[in-house]
């Protein structure tokens, strides 16, 4: 996709493409994150080999999960691959090679339509010294729905900790990084009307963001309050369409 458009002047804009740090000092730590933030801090002191986040989309759980990979290299003598992988992904074929190869493995969007048999071997392979899995999903692994009863015994063991949904402290952090991302520049007015305005919700702010930063270089204008109800508009209308679809 070219990133450019003609103005009326005849010169091609940029649109910059969002920079995506996933560092540890790009993370905002709030009361709504702070219990998983500092789980991922006490490993390698974890009392299991494994450990859940959970939480709604967009909340933070792969920057978690980045931060979690990036301490364990920082603990070995040399560096290693630490696959960061789609729970569907995971398959009868690709299980024990997996298993074999990587001592540390992050799986994320866990739900109900994992491959259980190849999970319940992967449980069994990891549950052991020296080894570990962060999941990530939007539920507590406990309540999945799974069908194989020694799978659900073995995840319930699994400590779980949430991110809830962001109070305004979260969303205002969430906000001005997600425009920073964007190298764009906001003013408090900007801000405090999206606060105001805004669904409290991680997903709908990303989106809400998105919407406001294509308006706005579709346009070639600065962000501004008609912007932004203009992409709340679109939003909420998406969000009726979809209801019928």
């Amino acid at each position: 996709m070219d990133n450019r458009y003609n103005d009326k002047t005849g010169q091609y804009k940029l649109k910059f493409t969002p920079r995506n740090d996933l560092s540890e000092e790009d993370f905002m730590v709030t009361s709504c994150n702070e219990t998983a933030y500092k789980a991922i801090k006490l490993w390698p002191y974890w009392q299991h080999f494994a450990l859940s986040i959970y939480g709604p989309k967009s909340c933070g759980k792969s920057h978690l999960a980045h931060m979690w990979t990036d301490r364990v290299q920082q603990s070995l003598p040399r560096p290693i691959q630490i696959p960061i992988m789609d729970a569907h992904s995971l398959n009868m074929k690709n299980v024990n090679k997996i298993a074999n190869e990587y001592p540390y493995l992050v799986i994320e969007d866990m739900d109900a339509n994992i491959n259980e048999e190849a999970f319940f071997h992967l449980y069994n392979f990891y549950n052991g010294p020296e080894r570990y899995i962060l999941f990530t999903s939007e539920q507590p692994l406990s309540k999945i729905p799974l069908k194989l009863p020694d799978l659900r015994s073995r995840l319930n063991i699994i400590p779980n900790i949430e991110i809830e949904q962001p109070n305004d402290e979260m969303l205002t952090a969430l906000i001005a990084k997600l425009f920073n991302d964007r190298q764009i520049i906001i003013t408090q007015e900007i801000l405090d009307y999206i606060l105001k305005h805004t669904e409290r919700s991680f997903s709908f702010v990303t989106r809400l963001v998105e919407e406001i930063d294509d308006i706005s270089w579709t346009y070639g204008r600065a962000v501004s309050i008609p912007i932004i109800k203009e992409a709340l508009k679109n939003l909420t209308k998406n969000q009726q369409l979809e209801l019928f679809i």
